[in-house]
């Protein structure tokens, strides 16, 4: 653990897994100042995603503090890979990014109070006294991250460069205050659709829609979800969800937790008394999330997918949410729903050397075969920084 000081902000540096674990209450204080601090970057997602994925990878984690009480969290690692299968580069990422599981929304936790003083003291920090990267590779940032802003305006710092990555879309809605008004919100096609779909599911045998609520239905609802899930996307893709021990392991052990802080939305549609569909989300603040569903493709006909959808939605507007979010993936069967957008995007930071030159001729050759897009916050291609070396810094 090491401590610097940013004017009246002081940053410490946690390397080890005993340090993170001693975290807890400060993490989940700051977590809960602001809804604008989302659920990927909270104690459960990101302490689970250490336990079932940081194998060989080293802890980073930035802490501010203002008069010894922590103001913000800036949760990273260091890792070494290959690239162009010599070079060894050493990058450092955020946590819950580099798995087989794809949060969005990463970034920093902050009190809403000190956002851009946290931001700037991290920049400053991360460039001046975390040592031993090469590369920084931050992804899905909102749109408004203050750390977005803050690396454009301290790029004097470093002398190599700075990249802003692929732009991620993002589909959502605002919820009315009732059923009745989201439904006269769709198009007359689209409620004829839905409300035909619903009252064919509906007619079934033993016809339901459901929510787990207790701790011991998690595993047997986890497992059904897991093998509709890799039965509808058998053969449509390699890597389907719900396969590696590890994606198991974390989502397992993610139900229970979130279900234990009251987050967890976990529902099913059941016929003749087999589940044939499930929906698996969070809440955070007003908002549900959708992150991940499957249905059982026996029974395709029936649209399941599609009803369960519209029954969550029917659920989240009772339980006074305002906003759904459908998080990353700008799929049709989402704009059925919700058709607003907004975007997450990356930014890569690159230390002068090799590293830097090798990128840099890379993104240059890619240019010359692809149009370059227009650039809007940070240039799309490169942003040139300038002047001063960087210093010292620990480890993770």
């Amino acid at each position: 653990m090491v401590m610097t000081s940013h004017e009246a902000m002081q940053i410490e540096l946690v390397t080890s897994t005993s340090g993170f674990d001693a975290l807890e209450p400060e993490w989940r204080a700051i977590e809960g100042l602001t809804p604008r601090n989302s659920l990927f970057l909270g104690w459960d997602w990101q302490r689970l995603w250490w336990s079932h994925y940081g194998q060989g990878r080293h802890l980073r984690i930035l802490v501010a503090r203002l008069g010894g009480r922590a103001v913000g969290i800036f949760p990273l690692y260091l890792e070494t890979h290959r690239a162009y299968k010599i070079l060894r580069v050493r990058k450092l990422r955020p946590i819950g990014a580099g798995g087989d599981t794809a949060p969005d929304d990463l970034g920093m936790l902050f009190d809403p109070v000190h956002e851009h003083a946290v931001a700037r003291a991290f920049v400053d920090h991360v460039l001046n006294h975390v040592h031993d990267w090469q590369l920084l590779d931050l992804v899905d940032l909102p749109a408004d991250s203050a750390l977005l802003a803050c690396w454009t305006q301290q790029s004097t710092q470093i002398s190599g460069s700075i990249v802003r990555t692929t732009v991620n879309r993002i589909i959502f809605g605002d919820l009315p205050p009732d059923w009745d008004r989201y439904r006269q919100g769709l198009s007359r096609n689209r409620r004829e659709v839905l409300g035909r779909k619903r009252r064919k599911f509906e007619a079934q045998p033993d016809a339901r829609f459901f929510q787990i609520h207790q701790d011991a239905q998690i595993d047997s609802a986890f497992e059904r979800l897991a093998e509709m899930h890799r039965q509808r996307w058998q053969g449509r893709t390699e890597e389907p969800s719900f396969t590696s021990p590890q994606y198991l392991g974390f989502h397992r052990a993610l139900m229970h937790a979130l279900l234990a802080q009251g987050r967890l939305r976990l529902y099913g549609l059941q016929m003749n008394a087999q589940t044939i569909a499930m929906f698996y989300g969070f809440r955070n603040g007003a908002t549900l999330y959708y992150f991940q569903a499957g249905f059982d493709p026996k029974h395709l006909a029936l649209s399941p997918g599609e009803v369960l959808m519209a029954y969550v939605i029917e659920a989240a507007i009772a339980e006074k949410c305002t906003h759904f979010d459908m998080l990353k993936g700008d799929y049709g069967h989402k704009r059925h729903f919700f058709q607003q957008t907004r975007e997450t995007l990356g930014l890569r930071v690159y230390r002068p050397g090799l590293i830097c030159w090798l990128y840099q001729v890379k993104a240059r050759l890619a240019g010359n075969r692809v149009p370059a897009e227009p650039a809007d916050h940070i240039d799309a291609a490169q942003t040139k920084l300038t002047a001063s070396p960087i210093a010292e810094s620990p480890t993770q």
